[in-house]
């Protein structure tokens, strides 16, 4: 393969080639270095590794891919085939990430798992790597687990990874045992510049959204109507509802999206989506945008995402009988009181009434509400 320069951006994608060992090893070491995107950690044994290099070179059953700029290594993809899986690793240098080297690595390496006749690609993620984990459901990789305190850091931690997969033979029969008959969910896909409405934007969570996140939650009304709200709450936990949100959009569970108002965070929105076509919301908002409407809004404009887009037929809303405020919401957003589901939800260690609320799909040809 020839270096080619790519159409949208200012680097070029190559094989790799024996006098590449040294410049490739630093470009490795200085992502390991920053800790929280592969696992390989700094310092890394050069020797150990120059046999997997130089294998990558050799045969069919393995392959690396260097993206280059300005005559630096700038990315690298590599995969090897074992067993007809092709086993995916990338990484991408610091300060040439979202700019399109990420998607030409990965694009290179599943035309090669093709053409070697690989049936599956596979890869592991931290979960926290959300860049990531949104550019491989892009491409069709869905979530097929999570390893729970799988891999031990130096640091002596024991980290989750996701695991994900990219099916390439869907003709093939299956077994042993009956086949199985689920068909796994599309990734929910948000667009681009998200879901406006009525001076509040809807868009996906963002690592860089954990401080404001933590500041939003942790107030005297969100504990009095939030279940399982941990005390205090924490950037840790900031970043796993973040990463959470991420995973579940490749799953096509859940599309849970950060309320923007006037540029600023100001709460968040989840719609589940269970079987059958039905759908579940919740919303919180944080106390600057309380009594704006934002959630009002935000309710409305999900809403006929799902209806429209993830083609669901009835949305469901549960609050807390005494949440008032969360009921009012629900009413204007034209959802209508159905019943009340008594204990259904333990709010601070309590059970607690749940008023239930519904919300059908528009007729066709009608427009969402």
């Amino acid at each position: 393969m020839t270096a080619v320069p790519s159409p949208a951006t200012w680097f070029s994608l190559r094989r790799a080639v024996p006098g590449d060992f040294d410049a490739y090893m630093d470009a490795f070491e200085s992502v390991a270095a920053e800790g929280r995107w592969m696992g390989a950690e700094a310092p890394i044994d050069r020797a150990g590794r120059r046999a997997g290099f130089d294998r990558s070179l050799a045969g069919v059953d393995s392959v690396l891919f260097l993206a280059e700029a300005g005559g630096r290594i700038v990315g690298a993809g590599y995969a090897g085939l074992s067993g007809g899986t092709a086993e995916l690793g990338m990484f991408v240098v610091a300060g040439h990430r979202a700019g399109g080297v990420g998607r030409a690595l990965l694009e290179a390496v599943i035309d090669w798992a093709r053409s070697v006749g690989a049936h599956k690609v596979s890869l592991a993620a931290w979960p926290t790597n959300h860049a990531a984990i949104g550019l491989y459901a892009r491409y069709g990789f869905r979530v097929e687990g999570t390893r729970r305190r799988h891999y031990r850091r130096r640091s002596g931690a024991l980290w989750d990874s996701v695991v994900m997969g990219l099916v390439l033979d869907q003709s093939s029969e299956g077994g042993p045992g009956p086949a199985s008959t689920r068909v796994p969910r599309p990734a929910i896909v948000v667009p681009d510049g998200g879901l406006a409405a009525d001076g509040v934007v809807l868009r996906e969570w963002h690592r860089a959204d954990g401080p404001a996140l933590v500041a939003l939650v942790d107030d005297a009304e969100n504990r009095r109507w939030l279940p399982n709200l941990p005390d205090p709450y924490t950037p840790d936990d900031a970043d796993e509802y973040i990463a959470g949100a991420r995973v579940a959009l490749t799953e096509g569970t859940a599309v849970t999206l950060a309320i923007v108002v006037s540029g600023s965070v100001a709460g968040s929105i989840l719609l589940g989506v269970r079987n059958h076509q039905r759908g579940e919301i919740g919303y919180w908002v944080g106390a600057p945008a309380r009594g704006r409407g934002a959630a009002t809004a935000a309710t409305r404009a999900l809403c006929a995402f799902g209806f429209a887009s993830l083609g669901l037929r009835r949305i469901e809303l549960n609050a807390a009988v005494g949440n008032v405020a969360s009921r009012r919401v629900a009413e204007k957003a034209g959802f209508e009181l159905e019943g009340v589901r008594r204990g259904g939800q333990i709010v601070g260690g309590v059970p607690t009434d749940l008023a239930l609320y519904g919300l059908l799909a528009p007729p066709a040809g009608a427009p969402a509400a």
